[in-house]
């Protein structure tokens, strides 16, 4: 319970018993900072996808909505993009990732089966999906699902990735 110093001394507390209203639009509403975030990843998305003309047979909004984590990178596979989740998920921040292959989440651990494996189905243009053992920042493994699409533009040129994850146990 919420508790303020009373007159008498500034020593002693006193407990609030009476409701009072909520002044901040961020208590009132705390998914309100999570669909701003939603919707600025998909304002993002959609200009990328307008610019390179990328056909998706899926929802960005529904994959966001839901959690899920996404990763653009260059056809060298250097990270250009991530949503907003990729900081929660990993510690590092965009900017830290930004040129970076994905691999640089990996350690020790991550299995070098399930590596070559998306790198060979990469290499052929075909979806990739795995679960892999991947490193927080700060050292901490994590296991994510991971589900990767080449993108095509309109007259079906293979333009970029986008990696679409999950943190799973």
């Amino acid at each position: 319970m919420f508790t303020l110093p009373s007159r008498r001394s500034f020593h002693e507390f006193q407990p609030i018993t009476k409701a009072a209203p909520l002044l901040c639009w961020d208590v009132a509403h705390p998914s309100l900072a999570k669909k701003q975030q939603i919707a600025e990843d998909i304002l993002y998305l959609e200009q990328l996808q307008s610019q390179h003309r990328w056909q998706l047979p899926f929802s960005f909004r529904h994959l966001l909505s839901n959690n899920f984590t996404l990763v653009i990178t260059d056809l060298e596979k250097h990270i250009l993009w991530a949503s907003q989740n990729f900081e929660k998920m990993t510690g590092y921040h965009l900017e830290e990732a930004l040129g970076q292959t994905p691999s640089f989440l990996q350690g020790p651990d991550t299995s070098v089966k399930s590596r070559m494996m998306v790198r060979d189905k990469l290499a052929s243009w075909s979806e990739a999906e795995t679960k892999l053992l991947n490193y927080r920042k700060n050292g901490e493994p994590y296991w994510c699902q991971i589900k990767i699409h080449p993108l095509q533009n309109q007259e079906g040129v293979f333009t970029h990735f986008i990696a679409i994850e999950k943190e799973v146990d």
